[in-house]
């Protein structure tokens, strides 16, 4: 995971820390120590061989302790506050101060203490857990571009992983949109048959695709697998545009720390 113990500010759910006099602090005296990636399990199977055979690797979600100090104390309605902000039901979105483009969608899960002196000054711990292994880039959305014919597009990326893009399309006349990703073994994905000014919203990594035509349904008029960018390429993927329309790519980068 991306170091976090020497950020100070943080801001959780759109709401930084200093609203409420909130401090992330750390009680080591020495070094910093923290987990570097999330935690790793093989699964395989046993064979005659004596070799096992590799299934495939199984990564648990993040987790990591925040230590929370007031800086300027706390009474009832400050803690009231406090756990209405943190202690959500759902992942919501966490950055530190200095790391704003490695976000962590967490929530506070097991025990949490706090440590007072009885005036009003002290700390509580909160155990952090994440909805992957993966901490997430905030979004990034390419340039509108528009295809007469045929256009390729360089979308720059430095993922730790392959990326699924959310793609928006507005068809000019009527026809088919064929992507081509040239750093992909020239992979194709064609939505076909749109109609003129159709709005299509494709979301490659749940595979779902989204019309403004009413009463149309587009699975069918799909061809080949949807769409990725490549990991480890020098950052940079080619997209083939081909068929008239404006064209625009939504993603973010995944990291492992």
């Amino acid at each position: 995971m991306s170091t976090i113990k020497d950020k100070l500010y943080f801001n959780f759910n759109g709401i930084p820390s200093d609203v409420y006099d909130l401090v992330s602090v750390t009680l080591d005296t020495d070094m910093y120590e923290e987990s570097l990636v999330a935690s790793r399990d093989i699964n395989e199977t046993e064979t005659t061989t004596g070799k096992p055979m590799l299934n495939r690797v199984e990564e648990s979600p993040l987790e990591f302790e925040m230590i929370i100090a007031f800086e300027k104390g706390f009474d009832d309605s400050t803690l009231d506050g406090i756990v209405r902000w943190l202690f959500v039901d759902n992942y919501k979105p966490l950055f530190f101060e200095g790391k704003e483009n490695k976000i962590y969608y967490c929530m506070p899960v097991g025990d949490s203490s706090i440590v007072h002196t009885g005036l009003g000054q002290g700390y509580f711990t909160i155990t952090m857990r994440c909805d992957s292994s993966r901490i997430y880039s905030p979004y990034i959305v390419t340039n509108l571009e528009t295809v007469s014919t045929n256009k390729t597009i360089t979308v720059t990326i430095d993922s730790h992983n392959d990326v699924y893009p959310e793609i928006s399309i507005k068809k000019t006349g009527a026809g088919t949109v064929t992507i081509q990703s040239l750093d992909d073994n020239n992979a194709i994905f064609e939505v076909r048959d749109l109609t003129n000014g159709e709005d299509i919203y494709i979301n490659c990594e749940k595979e779902i695709i989204e019309t403004d035509a009413v009463g149309i349904y587009r699975y069918d008029k799909l061809v080949g697998e949807f769409p990725r960018f490549i990991y480890g390429l020098n950052g940079t993927n080619r997209m083939k545009i081909t068929g008239a329309c404006t064209i625009q790519f939504r993603y973010k980068n995944k990291y492992k720390f």
